[in-house]
């Protein structure tokens, strides 16, 4: 190969490792849920799209799909519901049979760490979130009660290993979760180079096989 071929072929790996590292950014950013464009009693299971990724909220089969829908915050005479559960969010449980039933979220694509407010239907505060990954990370947390609204709420986060759902279960009679945060895996940048290398000598390969 010629001086002239040998810079063309390190000029492309070279674009072709940039784009790939730019793509990769661009996938870097964090999905948000927080269910503001859905309807008021929006039953699971339903799909939400931000960043590039869906996720699917649904419910356990055999439960009342009115246990599981968008509700909104509103003030009683004591004042509101919810501090964390701004606007509208997804109600799991209630007055359906449905206490203790678990929300699971299907992700289209590979996440690595989440983060999500969430509140508890159970003013003794003797009630926990628990979660767990299908790549079996998981956690549990207790919420506190703020002063002038009616449930203990608290922000759950984790990450770990690349996972594509999550299920979520309260001891709580029903549980709520808003503005729920999902940070969707990317290759690592010595992992997008090296494919790019493999393009490029893959590419050299198949051009000394015409010549010969």
């Amino acid at each position: 190969m010629n001086t002239r071929s040998s810079f063309f072929w390190a000029i492309a790996a070279v674009s072709i490792a940039g784009f790939a590292l730019v793509s990769s950014s661009a996938r870097a950013a964090v999905a948000l849920y927080d269910f503001e464009n859905q309807l008021i009693f929006t039953e699971t299971p339903f799909t939400l799209v931000s960043a590039g990724v869906s996720a699917t909220f649904a419910g356990p089969s055999g439960v009342d799909p009115g246990a599981f829908g968008i509700s909104s915050n509103f003030q009683s005479p004591t004042g509101f519901q919810y501090k964390l559960m701004s606007g509208d969010f997804l109600t799991i449980g209630s007055a359906f049979g449905a206490s203790g039933s678990a929300l699971t979220i299907t992700f289209s694509a590979p996440i690595t760490a989440f983060t999500v407010d969430f509140a508890l239907d159970d003013r003794t505060n003797a009630s926990t979130l628990s979660f767990m990954t299908n790549a079996l990370g998981s956690g549990s947390a207790s919420g506190a009660l703020t002063s002038g609204f009616l449930y203990p709420e608290g922000t759950l986060s984790y990450a770990g290993g690349p996972f594509t759902s999550i299920t979520f279960q309260s001891t709580a009679i029903d549980f709520q979760i808003d503005n729920f945060q999902a940070t969707p895996a990317v290759p690592e940048p010595e992992t997008v180079v090296l494919v790019a290398v493999g393009l490029v000598a893959l590419a050299l390969r198949r051009r000394r096989a015409v010549k010969a």
